[in-house]
């Protein structure tokens, strides 16, 4: 059984969380990639894949995480992953929960979005 490409996009970004190896999922990205993120310098709809290897460069010297998907959600769009992250952000540790859409077209990444339930993680 082929698994989905959200799924393969999300398994990505949770090897990225926990190594800093975000190239496969960076290897999804298509051209005209567009996403959105609460982290600072990040600021609005952003575009490209360039733009998304900066807010990756910046996940790897800042993050290193464990997530764990607690759910699913899939529309016409795009699929939604519920997502429990315990790490160290900036050497600090957190936990918190989050939420990350992916949308697709013939296998590439076309937007992500990351939405959070606890800006600034729990303490």
């Amino acid at each position: 059984m082929e698994t989905h490409p959200a799924t393969a996009a999300m398994h990505h970004w949770i090897a990225g969380a926990a190594t800093g190896d975000w190239s496969r999922l960076i290897d999804m990205l298509d051209p005209a990639v567009t996403f959105h993120v609460p982290v600072e310098g990040f600021a609005g709809v952003r575009h490209g894949p360039a733009d998304a290897v900066r807010f990756f460069d910046w996940l790897t010297a800042n993050l290193r995480a464990d997530l764990v998907v607690h759910s699913t959600l899939t529309g016409e769009r795009g699929v939604a992953f519920e997502v429990q992250v315990t790490g160290t952000m900036r050497g600090e540790p957190f936990t918190q929960r989050l939420c990350l859409v992916f949308e697709l077209r013939a296998g590439r990444v076309t937007a992500f979005r990351e939405y959070l339930a606890w800006p600034g993680g729990l303490r």
